[in-house]
């Protein structure tokens, strides 16, 4: 059965434009075109792919990833699909962050109370041992700062971190992983701490690509201390709460039994834990070794 553009628009309750606009990038082709009309003629073939495509979209697929996904063989797609789970497992944790905030400013405003004052946390840190199994790499940009000296040290890692979201870098990155997950990396150093690198990255699924003016590096696997902490702000977490987390890190470890595997420190910012209204969350990892 042949349908014109108007009559499949209405059937899949979307506009002639968007189906004018999935022929243009190779999504949905109609079946032919009317020779008396000229208009483009849908069959029955054209409406199964459609619910395939609207079928993904409800899933949260983008168009391209739609298109990528049609293309190829069903077996294939356990990858993408295991990062859209990733993605909206990490947006459902945030809804839920919000959620409770909304009931509690919901409670503030019908008590009177000042709708803007949440409450205020005092940063705790909790630190745990894991094992990291895989490898993970990392593409962005980095510079080589004097950790002997505070001050001096800030200002550059400061430049660098502004310069790379400043610029909307990360989005020249190709093969992001997903989540969003992004690494602050101290490596390279001296042994006396006099210069080291810092390093301002994105976890990627592979190293190909690597854009110009940018670097790697690859977070071994291995043993690692991890401490997490929360602030009230997105802003007293990257700088004093996070500060006070390598305190606590160095701490630890002289009461532990381990001891640096070398001078690695990642710090780990996960969009789905910072982007919570209030008390967002980040990590400090460093790569240790039994005494």
């Amino acid at each position: 059965m042949g349908y014109t553009i108007g009559q499949f628009a209405g059937l899949h309750l979307v506009s002639k434009k968007t189906l004018r606009y999935y022929k243009d990038i190779g999504l949905l082709e109609p079946a032919g075109t009317d020779p008396v009309s000229g208009y483009a003629i849908y069959e029955d073939d054209q409406r199964e792919r459609m619910q395939r495509i609207q079928y993904l979209r409800r899933l949260r697929f983008s168009l391209e990833e739609i298109r990528t996904l049609l293309r190829s063989e069903p077996e294939s797609w356990i990858g993408p699909v295991q990062a859209q789970l990733a993605v909206i497992q990490s947006e459902g944790r945030l809804l839920q962050a919000i959620e409770h905030e909304l009931l509690t400013l919901q409670g503030r405003i019908r008590e009177g109370k000042e709708p803007y004052t949440s409450m205020a946390v005092t940063t705790e840190y909790k630190v745990d041992t894991f094992e990291l199994n895989e490898p993970i790499h990392i593409i962005g940009r980095a510079t080589r700062v004097p950790y002997s000296k505070h001050e001096e040290k800030q200002v550059l890692i400061n430049h660098l971190i502004g310069t790379f979201f400043g610029n909307d870098e990360p989005e020249l990155i190709p093969n992001r992983a997903l989540p969003a997950v992004s690494f602050g990396l101290v490596c390279e150093c001296e042994k006396d701490m006099s210069m080291g690198t810092y390093m301002m990255g994105v976890q990627v699924t592979s190293l190909d690509g690597i854009p110009e003016g940018m670097r790697s590096f690859t977070l071994p696997a291995g043993l690692y201390a991890r401490v997490t902490f929360q602030a009230h702000d997105r802003e007293a977490l990257t700088d004093s709460a996070l500060e006070g987390a390598y305190d606590y890190l160095y701490k630890w470890l002289t009461e532990s039994g381990y001891t640096m595997a070398e001078m690695l420190a990642a710090e780990v910012y996960m969009e789905d834990r910072m982007e919570v209204p209030v008390n967002p969350e980040m990590e400090l990892w460093q790569w240790i070794a039994q005494r």
